[in-house]
């Protein structure tokens, strides 16, 4: 999957968009006034590189966490989590 952001929002969040290519191989692409300037890709595993199964599991999870946007208010987003799990948590007993 391919992102898409500014120049501005990749200079403040340089950090987690590395996180995110690394840990979620993603691409993202960085563009100034709607033009394309550059790719952050992650780096092509080699054998001894390779994630370990529990790495893999631990991806996995990563990914399926909510993408939480700049000016959503962390308290909706706490309690949409938080109803998310309790949903789940009621499926799994059965209830």
């Amino acid at each position: 999957m391919e992102k898409v952001i500014d120049v501005t929002t990749a200079r403040q969040q340089l950090g987690s968009l590395l996180d995110e290519v690394y840990f979620k191989q993603e691409t993202i692409v960085i563009e100034r006034k709607g033009k394309a300037l550059a790719r952050l890709m992650p780096m092509e595993d080699t054998n001894e590189h390779a994630p370990s199964k529990k790495r893999q599991q631990l991806l996995e999870r990563l990914k399926s966490l909510p993408v939480i946007a700049m000016d959503q208010d962390p308290t909706d987003v706490l309690r949409t989590l938080r109803a998310a799990k309790a949903k789940r948590v009621k499926e799994i007993d059965g209830g």
